[in-house]
């Protein structure tokens, strides 16, 4: 923590700034190292077959013949910008291992860009610098997003480096900090479309301090003129502007934004701040309650009417839906409220408090983007506005707090159960990841197949029953012969062509448990850290399986019309039982 005489924004000593830098490098090895061999998880597939195709073109954007989600892709543009797997795919060559352990190992500097970005940044804002740095590293979203090999965090940490030195040049009129923001600026674009809100961003807060100039717009060049550049390429080589995601079109209907409103503030309340340390920080002021009920008692009565309603609701997840739920909707409420007592304060030219103006626009705005542009709800799209967010708590509860002392131990316990939070769900993570890995090593040894095996599935599985050399069944695929064994996934299934599907017999139906109650994917339970498609909350308690696993053998064609046994349970055209439409329907997309 810096020292109160130093004061909010004012340099601290280089003794205490060096301590902290390096708490901070301790803290984020503390939260990666151990997680460092997790197997490659969700979309990391994806990542890695682009990276493993730059070294041969790095400048072509797309894989010819890919195959997700059962459909076949002649083409299939990446829906992310290349510097995440051009990144990748140097590590690959330095290394000279395209495994886990380096690659992860290689990725565990942008926790490091973000922390010590977020150091500074908290050195401005608040009066606790260094535990609001570790409660925004803490957050089982960001230690969660550090496990992986996905362009989110890289991008967050770029994003953390250009807001962090725009602030600061704009403050001391630094040239080269405002040089340093606009190449970072460019770099986060470079690595998520989401970093494009930084164009309007970073010049509100020059705007908010009367600093609007040329000198502090000309960054801002960096990141249109890169984007622009990037955009040509794409019509020129692809006769179409870059690829924003895989689905195509967006709901903008009633029902599906308030589905999406819902889902983003769940996911928020449950895989950021410890949920009843953000909601007490906005309890401090009695003038705020006649607010915050009523934001109780609604998350209270809809995760009722959701128990009520769906055996796939089950009592712990209605009760962890109620707290997400309203600890995110208390914030966001406080937050807006304050925006318009700010807002009529300078319309009355009353003193504004601009650096709270900036952070709730920082916050409200990505969040509106959020929840209106993009396709549904996950825990890695808070990313971006994740450090508004923990700064906006900290300046809450350092005003409604006296003493500093007590500050400084109601955030250290905030940073104790936020971490204990973020392991367990990293742990839950890690243990559904590994499943696929293990699944498919051991795979040949305990079925002992005699003709082809095919999958039906994504992320991990896809990855590595590839690599043992087993084959992806797609939905228009006939090619399965009698004797081959296919493998369905319990999490992502898509329908298979109905010839196929009458001649499987269920065999064997596995499900990997876990004492550990945690689950972070799981259908019945109704989690879905990775997108709301699978469950509402970004993890539940559960004693439900982490992962199941149906295999089935592929029957002689003269016999189809015996029935299909296991296998006509999911309806024509379906494979497996209950999760199989609710996997299909999700889609790829819900973890891209």
């Amino acid at each position: 923590m810096i020292p109160l005489e130093a004061g909010i924004g004012e340099r601290a000593p280089r003794l205490v700034l060096a301590l902290s830098l390096g708490a901070v490098l301790a803290f984020v090895l503390l939260i990666t190292l151990p997680f460092a061999g997790q197997a490659f998880h969700i979309d990391d597939a994806i990542f890695w077959d682009f990276a493993r195709h730059s070294q041969e073109s790095p400048w072509q954007q797309h894989l010819a013949d890919y195959r997700l989600m059962g459909i076949e892709i002649p083409e299939f543009r990446d829906t992310h910008p290349p510097l995440d797997e051009l990144y990748l795919s140097a590590i690959m060559r330095v290394t000279g291992s395209d495994s886990e352990l380096p690659l992860h190992l290689g990725f565990i500097i942008f926790p490091v860009i973000a922390g010590f970005s977020m150091l500074f940044l908290a050195r401005r804002f608040t009066r606790n610098a260094l535990l609001a740095t570790m409660l925004m590293l803490a957050t089982p979203v960001l230690m969660t997003s550090s496990h992986t090999l996905m362009g989110d965090l890289p991008m967050t940490a770029f994003w953390l480096v250009a807001t962090t030195a725009y602030i600061y040049g704009v403050d001391r009129d630094d040239t080269r900090l405002l040089a340093l923001a606009g190449v970072a600026a460019a770099l986060a674009v470079f690595t998520g479309y989401q970093a494009l809100a930084l164009i309007l961003l970073l010049p509100a807060y020059a705007l908010l301090k009367q600093k609007l100039t040329w000198k502090n717009c000309l960054p801002l060049l960096l990141p249109v003129l890169g984007f622009a550049a990037y955009t040509l390429y794409s019509l020129e080589r692809y006769g179409a502007l870059p690829r924003f995601k895989h689905a195509r079109g967006l709901s903008l209907g009633g029902s599906s934004v308030l589905y999406r409103i819902e889902g983003n503030l769940v996911q928020l309340g449950g895989a950021a701040v410890f949920p009843l340390f953000a909601a007490g920080a906005y309890c401090l002021k009695r003038r705020r309650w006649i607010l915050l009920l009523p934001v109780a008692a609604g998350s209270i009565a809809l995760s009722y009417y959701y128990y009520s309603q769906s055996s796939s609701f089950p009592a712990a997840s209605a009760m962890l839906f109620a707290v997400f739920l309203a600890a995110a909707g208390i914030v966001v409420v406080s937050v807006s409220a304050e925006s318009w007592v700010q807002l009529a304060d300078a319309l009355k030219r009353r003193r504004v408090d601009t650096d709270f103006v900036f952070l709730a626009f920082w916050l409200l705005a990505m969040m509106s983007v959020v929840m209106l542009l993009l396709p549904h709800a996950t825990a890695k799209y808070s990313l971006p506005f994740l450090a508004p967010l923990v700064l906006l708590i900290f300046r809450e509860l350092e005003s409604g707090i006296r003493s500093e002392s007590v500050v400084s131990l109601v955030a250290a316990i905030a940073v104790a159960l936020t971490f204990m939070a973020g392991v367990a769900v990293s742990s839950a993570d890690n243990r559904l990841a590994q499943a696929y890995k293990d699944f498919s090593m051991e795979f040949g040894e305990r079925y002992q197949p005699e003709g082809q095996v095919w999958f039906v599935g994504e992320w991990g599985l896809r990855h590595y029953m590839e690599g043992e050399g087993y084959r992806y069944l797609t939905s228009a695929s006939m090619e399965p012969a009698e004797g081959d064994l296919v493998v369905r996934a319990g999490l992502m299934d898509w329908p298979l062509d109905n010839s196929v599907v009458q001649r499987l017999e269920l065999v064997d139906s596995t499900g990997v448990r876990s004492d550990d109650p945690i689950r972070v994917m799981n259908f019945a339970a109704n989690a879905g850290l990775y997108g709301s498609h699978w469950g509402k909350l970004p993890f539940t308690f559960s004693d439900r399986p982490v992962e199941t696993f149906d295999i089935y053998r592929v029957k002689p064609e003269q016999v189809a019309g015996e029935g299909a046994g296991g296998a006509s349970e999911g309806g024509s055209g379906s494979v497996g039982g209950d999760d199989s439409s609710a996997g299909a329907n999700g889609g790829a997309g819900g973890a891209t």
